[in-house]
């Protein structure tokens, strides 16, 4: 038995302070000691775990098999698993526990939670991939053309004029991607300093209508702002709402067809102002509708690029509204149009 037994209480006090959950063993695998982290997550009622082995509350093989080779072998040992499959992934550390002759006397295992922390990496990885991607994408063809015009193309002025139209559109979109990223990683990163104040939606609303006045007219879209009697102002960082209501705007304009009908309608619900922009144009498939949010998620990623998009807009619009302390959604059908909406506090 463990010498240390006579400190149980201490040690009980010890390991319930902690966060991690943490089990220990005797040499027979049984548990001795376990706090209330470890019964949490092992979903047993105070001292539950007391006298069981492992593997009579858990399926995971690997965890027990970790106890017993510590136990053997007196060598710590970790690896990262999910203690219920599609779960939480836990960091599980296990050390023997030796008296003073060396001598194994029982076993301690931590389980830490790193889910958050791989889901980062994850994101993080899946980030650089992407904006690697959409960087590549331009960039090859900006330099297919250089070199076509370099190899002779040049002589010919319709030819190169043609080029020439491509290479500045694709260096646009470089720049736009460029932009928006800066703009996201201020806004993520609390760089980009927040300076609430009384804002009239309905001003503010038709200085992005004359913003994209040109994209409107092109497309001969007939854009409608309803606003509520008596609309509260909102409060809001101005230039930022502005960006918001540019980007959903220019999203709308974007996915409509010509001749369509985009509605933009302003309306005070509690203590919040709810701003929605709804188009006639293709809508969202509804398994894509939980992911319009996310960075570069594109429904249709040719038809995005063709657009102009960066896949980055309705990502910055979420990162904004949300540092105001409110929410965004999206409602869509297909064939029917979709409708985006945001809600600020009102004054």
């Amino acid at each position: 038995m463990l010498n240390l037994m006579s400190s149980s209480r201490k040690i009980q006090t010890i390991i319930d302070s902690m966060i991690d959950a943490v089990i220990i063993f005797d040499l027979d695998e049984s548990i001795i000691m376990a706090n209330k982290a470890a019964e949490s997550l092992f979903l047993v009622k105070e001292g539950g775990l007391l006298g069981k082995k492992l593997k009579d509350i858990t399926e995971n093989e690997k965890i027990s098999c970790m106890i017993g080779q510590v136990i053997r072998t007196g060598k710590e040992v970790f690896t990262e698993t999910e203690i219920v499959p599609g779960t939480y992934i836990y960091r599980v550390h296990v050390v023997p526990i030796k008296d003073d002759e060396e001598k194994i006397e029982a076993a301690v295992a931590v389980f830490h939670d790193v889910t958050d922390a791989r889901n980062f990496d994850q994101m993080r990885s899946e980030f650089v991939g992407n904006v690697s991607h959409e960087l590549r994408t331009p960039l090859t063809s900006i330099k297919g053309f250089v070199e076509t015009l370099l190899d002779g193309a040049m002589e010919n002025s319709d030819t190169c004029r043609r080029f020439l139209t491509i290479i500045e559109a694709e260096t646009q979109r470089l720049t736009r991607l460029i932009d928006d990223l800066l703009n996201l990683s201020a806004i993520e990163s609390k760089e980009r300093i927040i300076r609430p104040k009384p804002v009239c939606v309905q001003h503010a609303i038709r200085g992005v209508m004359n913003i994209l006045g040109p994209q409107i007219t092109e497309k001969k879209l007939c854009v409608e702002l309803i606003c509520a009697h008596n609309l509260p102002r909102i409060y809001a960082d101005e230039d930022l709402f502005g960006q918001v209501m540019i980007n959903l705007l220019d999203n709308a304009i974007k996915y409509t067809p010509k001749g369509g009908t985009i509605t933009i309608r302003c309306r005070q619900r509690d203590s919040r102002v709810v701003i929605t922009v709804t188009d006639t144009g293709m809508g969202i498939p509804q398994e894509s509708i939980p992911r319009v949010f996310e960075r570069f998620y594109r429904v249709d990623k040719a038809r995005s690029r063709n657009r102009g998009g960066t896949g980055l807009g309705l990502a910055i619009v979420k990162h904004i509204v949300e540092s105001h302390g409110g929410e965004v959604f999206v409602d869509s059908e297909i064939g029917k149009g979709s409708t985006f909406g945001v809600s600020f506090l009102a004054v």
